[in-house]
């Protein structure tokens, strides 16, 4: 099925920003959402999505600006320096890696296998996230990095699981979604590249 390229360099300034802005309301919401749940949240999955869709400059200001927003209005707590900025690094880490899969095409493979590929991904970039985010916990309180680690692995191990599951279940659907409903309104039909894509 012949579809469109996503490149923000196809979308003008203000959808860019409209995009921003719809994306980070969409992470902040899914970081709330769930938060009577410890270490369960759509906000990365989202951001994730943000890059694999509208590409880097995009989904990194909505990284930049879900960090600002969710680290000074956070259930958990005020906001903590060294917590915040590996959190930041994280959420950027997984707004990149949503990009560079988005914009490296898609396989022949079937929508099952890609959403396990997604499912791993989403467990790795998880992974990485909360081992940046306990170094950020360490360096704020002093404790190990390594008592730090093992006294949160159940915790970690909800949030890799559960991420591996989000990300498997929603980046393509959502992907279809924007692409056969909103094409038309985000993308220069002047400036689109069409690439092959298998639904």
């Amino acid at each position: 099925m012949q579809q469109e390229a996503r490149s923000d360099s196809s979308i003008n300034m203000s959808r860019r920003v409209s995009i921003t802005a719809i994306m980070t309301g969409l992470a902040l919401t899914g970081n709330y959402i769930f938060v009577g749940i410890p270490n369960v949240e759509l906000g990365s999955a989202i951001l994730f999505i943000t890059g694999y869709v509208f590409g880097f400059r995009i989904s990194a200001s909505s990284a930049l600006l879900t960090a600002i927003i969710f680290g000074s209005i956070n259930p958990w707590g005020g906001l903590i320096p060294q917590i915040w900025i590996t959190q930041l690094i994280g959420w950027v880490y997984i707004a990149f890696a949503g990009s560079l899969i988005g914009l490296s095409g898609q396989s022949a493979s079937s929508r099952l296998t890609k959403d396990w590929q997604l499912g791993i991904v989403g467990a790795f970039l998880t992974f990485y996230f909360d081992l940046l985010t306990n170094l950020g916990y360490a360096w704020a309180t002093g404790i190990s990095y390594w008592i730090t680690l093992l006294a949160g692995l159940s915790f970690m191990i909800i949030h890799v699981v559960s991420n591996a599951i989000i990300f498997a279940g929603v980046t393509l659907r959502l992907d279809s979604i924007i692409r056969s409903q909103f094409a038309s309104l985000i993308w220069d039909p002047g400036t689109q590249l069409s690439i092959l894509r298998e639904e």
